[in-house]
């Protein structure tokens, strides 16, 4: 065959593509979908290569309209109006016609992290990993009539190579049939803000348990960073055989599960992950930090707020990371904000059952930080210590209206070390807005840790029932449990 004719077959070919491509949509815009309210919201899909697309929106005056890419990708931004009940449509024209319908505006956010995020309302009818929900599903499955609230779950996907553009899922209304397999910790929390704001919530829920906060991070934060060298070296592409744990290698998950919705507008995110970085817990705060950062840059988002779940006590989880997320929100990021659910362990399961517990106090953290609702939103803080005769007083920010011990009777989980620095149980009592500790087996008294273990019984909290965050005030090397 010649080069005129192979030219030939090739204009021909590529002819007859662009004559039968058809403008399609990613799965995240579909019906029954809930976009962010008063903002322009991204839209994108396919098409013919130099296709023009009109976009128009039921509450919108005129339509958009765009011109496809050499390579069929085309995008756009929609301004949104305030948040209503009402049910719009939006119409893609081109070659052909895609109709979206059953459309909400109202607030949308994220629902990401491990498997204490993946655990669902109720168990699963066909996996044998979830062999319980809630503790209490029957009773939060009861009333979950809500079709203002919109759940989007993102279907796994490891993409250990390159950036996927679409994912698997579709959008769906919250009914006691939807939310029994959805993210527990997202029900509640999207439940909570519905209530109380009366606007729809659309919920997008991406999680994969046992994986590390590097999966979960966009690779160019990471390559030729000789801080992730050892994760490479573990977990790269390259290891994939040898450690059976495909979901740890360093970007797959963000390729295959964030990736696709990038472009898709939100107000916030809320993690619940790092029980798998337990053994780096030195330095989950900057790979916390990096994942944080590097969200809201490819979000195109630099305020957004992200909430996060510190990790609940459990008897083989280091007191390390818990200490690294407290660091890491008093780091001084702007926008972030950490539950904490130190009532809510089990000293035997690492998936706590209480899942109504963080939902809740995540929702708080939205309602009074992005909403400007007057509820309370954290526990006790420890700020300062200061050595009294022999013992030592603590003060403390978020202290509310006063500090108790939860549940009544008298405080726990106070230890307190001399100059040898030796931990002995504490004596600790409320003093006004400070905590008094102190022991007859240590003199003078240089250090106080609470809750400072792997698991562990503790019950500070401020009168508004939200427990302190564990705590040292000591930075001594601390031996690996």
């Amino acid at each position: 065959m010649n080069k005129p004719v192979c030219i030939s077959l090739l204009i021909a070919v590529f002819a007859a593509f662009a004559a039968d491509a058809r403008i399609s949509l990613p799965a995240v815009i579909s019906d029954n979908m809930v976009l962010q309210q008063q903002t322009d919201v991204r839209l994108w899909g396919e098409a013919a290569p130099g296709e023009n697309v009109r976009i128009m929106a039921s509450w919108a005056d005129a339509p958009v309209a765009v011109k496809a890419g050499a390579d069929g990708h085309w995008e756009c931004t929609v301004s949104t109006p305030e948040a209503s009940f009402d049910r719009h449509r939006i119409v893609f024209k081109g070659k052909n016609t895609v109709t979206v319908d059953n459309v909400l505006i109202g607030e949308v956010w994220m629902c990401t992290g491990q498997s204490n995020m993946a655990f669902p309302v109720g168990p699963h009818p066909e996996r044998s990993k979830w062999q319980t929900g809630m503790i209490d599903m029957e009773a939060q499955l009861k009333d979950a009539d809500y079709p203002g609230i919109r759940f989007f779950k993102v279907e796994y996907c490891e993409s250990p190579g390159e950036p996927k553009d679409d994912c698997g899922g579709s959008w769906i209304e919250c009914s006691p049939e939807s939310a029994f397999d959805f993210s527990a910790v997202g029900f509640v929390f999207g439940r909570r803000l519905f209530n109380e704001l009366d606007v729809p919530v659309g919920l997008i829920s991406a999680s994969r348990g046992d994986t590390h906060a590097e999966s979960w991070i966009k690779e160019d934060v990471m390559k030729d960073n000789p801080f992730y060298d050892d994760v490479y070296a573990e977990f790269g592409i390259d290891k994939v055989e040898q450690s059976r744990k495909p979901y740890k290698v360093p970007a797959t998950l963000w390729n295959g599960m964030i990736n696709p919705v990038l472009r898709y507008r939100v107000r916030g995110n809320i993690w619940y992950q790092g029980e798998a970085n337990d053994m780096r817990a030195d330095r989950y705060q900057q790979v916390f930090t990096d994942l944080i950062d590097s969200w809201r840059e490819e979000l195109r988002n630099p305020d957004m707020p992200f909430y996060f779940v510190q990790i609940a006590p459990y008897y083989k989880q280091s007191p390390a990371i818990r200490e690294a997320q407290l660091d890491t929100w008093q780091s001084g990021i702007r926008n972030i904000g950490m539950a904490v659910i130190t009532d809510g362990g089990d000293s035997l399961d690492i998936h706590p059952r209480d899942k109504a517990l963080p939902g809740e106090r995540l929702a708080r953290w939205a309602l009074a930080r992005d909403y400007g609702k007057d509820v309370a939103y954290s526990g006790p803080l420890y700020r300062s210590m200061k050595p009294v005769g022999s013992a030592v007083e603590l003060s403390f920010d978020y202290a509310g209206s006063g500090l108790a011990a939860q549940g009544g009777g008298e405080l726990v989980g106070f230890m307190v070390a001399g100059p040898d620095r030796r931990f002995v149980r504490a004596d600790a009592r409320i003093e006004g807005d400070k905590v008094v500790v102190s022991s007859p087996e240590v003199r003078h008294p240089v250090a106080v840790r609470y809750g400072f273990d792997c698991f562990f019984r503790a019950n500070l909290c401020n009168n508004d029932g939200l427990p302190a965050s564990p705590f040292r005030t000591d930075r001594w090397p601390v031996k690996k449990q």
